[in-house]
């Protein structure tokens, strides 16, 4: 059974694990592993600790195992990551689903992401829509998407 919780500080190093393998694994698909690279050493637990000091983040745990992370930074989606083995099974909705109550509950009622190219087209099955900005990341190209919330 998957668990969604708040951040607690102890999860940075397992969140910082989730980020790394991900990218290294699913990430690398989609871009080059030495583009990656600086973003994989940026997220140390240490960072990891100090940007969810600042911003709304969820982890999904089973058995105890933090297996996911998203987190909402105001009204921008960032470091969402789900382990691959536990991709296709729901867990990145459930996460996403109860950062998109938050929001609401807080007054946000659009919520943006840059994607990846490994991430656009889950975040487009959930209803988020192209707003045709595009960028060049850190890691390669990434796409703007935007979801209106009810209010």
């Amino acid at each position: 059974m998957v668990f969604i919780r708040a951040y607690e500080h102890r999860d940075a190093a397992a969140i910082s694990h989730v980020i790394r393998q991900t990218m290294q694994i699913s990430n690398s698909r989609d871009y080059p592993i030495e583009r990656l690279q600086p973003l994989i050493d940026y997220f140390s637990p240490e960072k990891v600790d100090r940007l969810n000091d600042e911003r709304q983040c969820l982890v999904a745990e089973v058995e105890g195992q933090i297996i996911g992370t998203a987190a909402l930074d105001g009204a921008e989606l960032v470091t969402f990551f789900v382990l691959p083995e536990y991709q296709g099974f729901g867990i990145g909705s459930r996460l996403l689903a109860e950062l998109e109550q938050i929001a609401g509950e807080t007054g946000i009622y659009a919520i943006t992401v840059a994607a990846s190219v490994t991430g656009e087209a889950f975040y487009r099955r959930m209803g988020y829509m192209p707003t045709g900005v595009e960028h060049d990341g850190t890691a390669g190209r990434q796409v703007h998407l935007v979801k209106e919330l009810p209010e």
